[in-house]
């Protein structure tokens, strides 16, 4: 009877190790882009100061496709938090990500007729995905307000002891 039970004491503590190594990577993963969203945010204010000295269409392409990117990143940061609290990666950042991304690619790049029609399949497809699949996210985010307000803040779990 006590090797029946050693065999899910065992489970459990492999599922609690891998899930503490995965949330540990995803801090580390966390940490790296509040770094590298740092060091764009410090390019792109060199490169606005570059574009008030020299207003060209090229300085100005090059702080909007700098904002862009800092917008992405900060939205896989955002995915990086709903998986720590939530315990699951959510779509909706993922695909933001992505409406990003090819919108970023739409306005800086020299592109073809062709790849902006394919840029712009590519957007819609992600803004329907983004409609119908983030509904499950909303329902993970409100999970998590609710639970949220229901969790005593410090000071009312210092007053309740």
């Amino acid at each position: 009877m006590a090797d029946m039970d050693m065999f899910p004491r065992i489970q459990r503590i492999l599922v609690k190790g891998c899930s503490l190594v995965t949330i540990a990577i995803y801090l580390l993963i966390a940490v790296l882009l509040v770094i590298t969203a740092l060091l764009g945010a410090t390019e792109t204010l060199k490169m606005i100061s570059l574009a008030l000295e020299n207003p060209t269409q090229l300085a100005l392409t090059n702080v909007l496709q700098g904002i862009l990117l800092i917008i992405v990143i900060a939205t896989l940061i955002d995915m990086v938090q709903s998986y720590v609290r939530a315990g699951r990666v959510l779509v909706r950042p993922i695909l933001i990500a992505g409406v990003t991304t090819m919108v970023r690619r739409l306005l800086v790049t020299n592109l073809t007729f062709m790849d902006i029609i394919g840029t712009t399949i590519v957007i819609l497809g992600l803004t329907v995905a983004m409609i119908y699949l983030g509904r499950e996210d909303r329902d993970v985010v409100s999970f998590l307000k609710k639970k949220d307000k229901d969790c005593p803040t410090d000071k009312e779990d210092r007053e309740s002891r």
